[in-house]
């Protein structure tokens, strides 16, 4: 029965698959029902079904409360509607799961915070729950608790050291906490893994931006956009960095060039003029 489903997956019929695989769960053996509703999750969640995907994940969780990908799962779930505690507590859980397996002495008992030292010493290998690392390490950083945030990313990046997305995360950490040649390292490294990467491209101009070089950042957003989204992102990204001073040419180079980008340039060049005035005062 299984290889129906298998099949139903690979070829893309996801309406076969979930049929296929809700109808096993009506079989008497139990055994695998945890790793069926955990799958019949993940089709729900990629259809941005979230409702459902809840509900088939927590009744894996009822066959089996210790499956550490379910666990992680929740937590992703729960994060990406904003309800950061329940997600925060189910990456813990899986996190602690996971320490179980591998036998650590560690175990988690406080689900909302670990010290610096304590996520340092949580063991991992290449199956440990990377995702739920990554999303604890993004609500500290959101937090503004950068240095724990990139322990956090350390691990992910042990766990899957080619993982653009904990690259990502642990250069934009880095970026934020004002580290900005580490941030650039890790950028540059999802960068080669990734070259057209578009989100790691504008980390990397933000990066140059941050260390005075406005001719790299500039030409980083050529390389995606037309001159006049180039030369407005400089402009609006050096205001946000507390430089309007330096953001006007850039701001008036960019309605110089395109008369129908003059509403978005406009608007950042009076706040960027607004600014420099503040500071003169």
């Amino acid at each position: 029965k299984l290889l129906v489903q298998i099949i139903a997956l690979r070829d893309n019929n996801i309406d076969l698959a979930l049929y296929e695989y809700i109808r096993s769960l009506s079989f008497p053996e139990k055994e695998f029902h945890d790793k069926t509703l955990f799958t019949i999750g993940q089709i729900h969640s990629s259809r941005g079904n979230y409702a459902l995907a809840e509900k088939a994940y927590l009744a894996a969780l009822d066959f089996n409360p210790a499956h550490t990908e379910v666990l992680e799962q929740l937590g992703v779930l729960y994060t990406k509607q904003r309800r950061t505690d329940e997600g925060r507590s189910y990456f813990f859980k899986a996190i602690n799961s996971d320490q179980v397996r591998l036998k650590s002495s560690e175990t988690i008992q406080n689900y909302q915070a670990l010290s610096q030292s304590e996520v340092a010493s949580l063991k991992v290998d290449s199956m440990s729950p990377a995702l739920a690392y990554m999303g604890i390490g993004v609500l500290e950083d959101v937090d503004g608790k950068h240095q724990i945030a990139q322990e956090y990313f350390k691990k992910s990046l042990t766990i899957d050291k080619s993982s653009v997305k904990a690259l990502l995360n642990m250069g934009y950490s880095h970026y934020m906490y004002g580290n900005y040649k580490e941030a650039y390292q890790y950028t540059r490294s999802a960068l080669e893994l990734e070259p057209n990467n578009e989100k790691a491209q504008n980390n990397l101009a933000l990066i140059y931006l941050a260390s005075g070089d406005i001719k790299k950042a500039t030409n980083v957003f050529m390389r995606h956009m037309d001159a006049p989204e180039a030369l407005n992102n400089v402009g609006y990204f050096l205001i946000l960095q507390g430089k309007p001073d330096q953001a006007v040419p850039y701001l008036q180079q960019a309605i110089d060039k395109k008369s129908s980008y003059y509403k978005v340039a406009n608007e950042n060049l009076n706040r960027a003029l607004a600014e420099v005035r503040e500071m003169e005062q």
